[in-house]
């Protein structure tokens, strides 16, 4: 269980301390020895301490107290079965030791059971409704058993008390979170920048529940508020988590800069690589990412994760012969996933196996019927087949589902281009550039389209526009140097296809097709 440092935390020599003077005057002589144990385990030195605390054992009066220091020197040596046990003896003999029925409360979490936790607590909370630490321990289990409501009727007698607190804020967050309560979880930002200093671990918590409810702004703030509260040289662990943190929120740079210092801390951090290779893909950089999927997976040859983001990103790279072996596996090592699955599919219209594809696809719609991502793809290994009649019936499913999808519909398009339906054709990808204007793919079909069609001037601006959005396309450049030569506009028109050829027309075009598979809208 982790305690935050805030006042609420008193520690568990300070509960056994409280006991000693229980009732307001020392019991006996033997007393000293608690006392002495006490002093010796904030000392540190366990072994002392367990030795004075014996040496109470052999008085009636001071037992209880012993037992109870023992099974708190057992809790804080992470022997939780023995300090259940010890907790449960002095218990037994003094039921009012209400700090020794916390601790144990405390230790039933540790070992797994937290219904007789609950029980502690609230019986501690029965004698003594006013005890913080008793209070606080419930609500955080509360929380922790996911009883959200709950968890908020414990904490609301001492909410002034839980709001100077780093850990009991983060556990309100997400108390609010999870009922829906977004006013409320907005209340807490101000009390959590009041707060003097905040753990990282608190504040990554926080954090992430902001940013899950949409204020991404404030959760930036808490970010870099906890990557300044980093140890010198934290757990790898640690910067770990705030790297991920950094890239939900888009700080590219921060988020790599401390996965680095995760991975220099820990150089077999598996977890580490995979973040990097995320980062780097956020960088458009697929280059980087694979280097890193490399290394993972040479940490983690049957991780079927792994093989999964390997193979995706080979896929991006067109690297098929590595992706085709690695994304078989992970399909293998997780039949259940059909995210693997989907992915080999369009590994296999990679690499032209397209029965192979449209099997996979097709297993995975009976799965899902109404999936559009699925219908979209085997109405595109269709049209890649030449069944155009079955590839305009799947492309408008999906469509019919899914209406504003820039795949479906630009492969509709080219469908009624192959089939000389050039009015529906130029129709779809009229749309397409009103409603994504940034798609270049588009431009330059209609561009063809229209130049077909004699609209010569429009097909000019939708073609320089095609090609101005993507300046690498085979078949914009080629496009264009085909209508400016039919314009008279020789030289112009040469110099396109020069260019055009010069890119790899062949090629480019077979890649850019097959390939759209892979890429989402």
């Amino acid at each position: 269980m982790r305690r935050s440092h805030s006042p609420l935390s008193s520690s568990l020599l300070q509960l056994v301390g409280v006991a000693v003077c229980f009732s307001g005057i020392f019991l006996s002589s033997q007393t000293n020895h608690i006392q002495e144990a006490v002093s010796l385990l904030n000392q540190g030195d366990a072994a002392k301490a367990e030795a004075q605390a014996r040496l109470a054992l052999t008085s009636p009066t001071t037992k209880p107290l012993a037992l109870a220091m023992l099974g708190t020197i057992r809790l804080q040596q992470a022997k939780y079965e023995q300090s259940v046990q010890y907790f449960n003896q002095a218990l037994a003999f003094n039921p009012k030791l209400l700090g020794a029925r916390t601790s144990l409360g405390d230790a039933y979490i540790f070992v797994g059971k937290p219904a007789l936790a609950r029980k502690c607590f609230q019986e501690v909370l029965r004698q003594d409704p006013g005890n913080a630490m008793a209070r606080f321990d419930l609500f955080k289990l509360e929380a922790a058993q996911r009883n959200f409501r709950q968890s908020l009727e414990v904490g609301t007698p001492m909410m002034p008390q839980l709001l100077t607190s780093d850990e009991a804020i983060s556990i309100l967050a997400s108390d609010y979170s999870a009922l829906g309560q977004k006013d409320e979880l907005a209340s807490l930002i101000s009390p959590w920048r009041a707060l003097p200093s905040a753990s990282v671990d608190s504040a990554l918590d926080f954090g992430g529940v902001l940013l899950a409810n949409g204020f991404s702004n404030e959760a930036s703030q808490v970010f870099d508020a906890a990557e300044k509260q980093l140890p010198e040289r934290p757990t790898s662990s640690v910067a770990l988590r705030l790297a991920n943190s950094f890239l939900a929120v888009g700080h590219l740079e921060q988020a790599e800069k401390n996965a680095q210092l995760a991975l220099s801390i820990a150089p077999n951090c598996l977890e580490c690589n995979q973040t990097l290779a995320a980062i780097a893909l956020r960088q458009d950089n697929s280059e980087k990412a694979l280097s890193y999927l490399v290394a993972a997976k040479r940490q983690a040859p049957d991780n079927p994760e792994v093989l999964f983001q390997f193979g995706q990103v080979c896929l991006q790279r067109d690297l098929l012969e590595d992706a085709m072996p690695a994304l078989t596996k992970a399909a293998e090592l997780r039949p259940d996933n059909d995210a693997y699955f989907y992915a080999l599919g369009s590994a296999n219209v990679g690499k032209g196996n397209l029965p192979k594809a449209l099997a996979i696809f097709q297993q995975l719609l009976r799965k899902h019927p109404n999936d559009p991502g699925l219908t979209y793809a085997i109405g595109a290994v269709y049209f890649l087949q030449a069944d155009y009649s079955d590839a305009e019936t799947s492309l408008k499913q999906s469509l019919a589902a899914q209406p504003n999808q820039i795949s479906a519909a630009y492969y509709l398009g080219l469908t009624y281009s192959v089939t000389g339906e050039l009015d529906g054709a130029i129709s779809i990808f009229r749309d397409l550039v009103k409603n994504h204007p940034q798609h270049a793919p588009s431009y330059i079909k209609l561009g063809g389209l229209l130049a077909k069609a004699q609209q010569q001037d429009e097909a000019l601006q939708v073609l320089q526009r095609g090609v101005e959005l993507d300046p690498d396309s085979v078949e914009g450049h080629y496009q264009l140097g085909l209508l400016l030569r039919r314009m008279g506009k020789k030289d112009d028109g040469d110099a396109q296809l020069a260019q055009s050829k010069k890119l790899g027309e062949t090629q480019r075009a077979q890649k850019d097709v097959r390939l759209r598979l892979v890429l989402p809208d």
